[in-house]
């Protein structure tokens, strides 16, 4: 097995995973506010700052209040679909997108499902990789070169971050964890 088929593994891990704890989200869990001025996904005419094209924007600020809000679920999923968006054009494609030309939805189901075919694409490039390509360097968006090996790890660590934050916020919404297990790999 060869470095190119590790970093794969990796993602594909960490992309299951993020998935599972999207599997079945329901707008009520999506926009819930689990402590007062949270960042989340709101529409553009309630006047709320961040970034977003259409009726929806996503709330963000550079820099950063201090101290930084507690986000909800809609921002996490918003903030990785975005993301994986950004890093895959900036890694793999000539496209330079920026945050502030993404299109937010509105609604748990239309996010979820940015978010799942943000990772099937950013997965279709990973998969075209052989150990000799993720040595390469290609512009980061926030600056200085970076091996392809590090910025396709950077989503694979976004993914298990924010997911597991998702999960614990949907166990606490809940009141209750999962009884299901997570899915394995074989």
């Amino acid at each position: 097995m060869g470095a190119a088929d590790i970093l794969r593994g990796q993602l594909q891990r960490a992309l299951v995973g993020a998935r599972w704890l999207v599997d079945g989200l329901t707008d009520d869990e999506y926009f819930w506010e689990p402590a007062p001025g949270c960042w989340s996904v709101r529409p553009k005419a309630s006047g709320a700052r961040g970034y977003g094209i259409g009726e929806w924007v996503c709330e963000d600020g550079w820099p950063p209040p201090d101290p930084v809000p507690l986000t909800t679920i809609a921002w996490r999923v918003t903030h990785l679909a975005a993301w994986t968006d950004i890093y895959r054009e900036w890694t793999f494609g000539e496209a330079r997108p920026r945050l502030a030309d993404v299109d937010v939805p509105g609604t748990a189901q239309a996010g979820v499902a940015w978010l799942l075919r943000s990772q099937d694409e950013f997965t279709a490039e990973v998969e075209r990789l052989t150990d000799a390509d993720i040595a390469e360097l290609r512009p980061a968006h926030f600056g200085p070169d970076m091996s392809i090996e590090w910025l396709v790890s950077a989503i694979a660590r976004e993914h298990i971050h924010h997911a597991a934050e998702i999960g614990v916020l949907r166990d606490v919404k809940s009141g209750h964890g999962r009884l299901q297990p997570p899915p394995f790999l074989e």
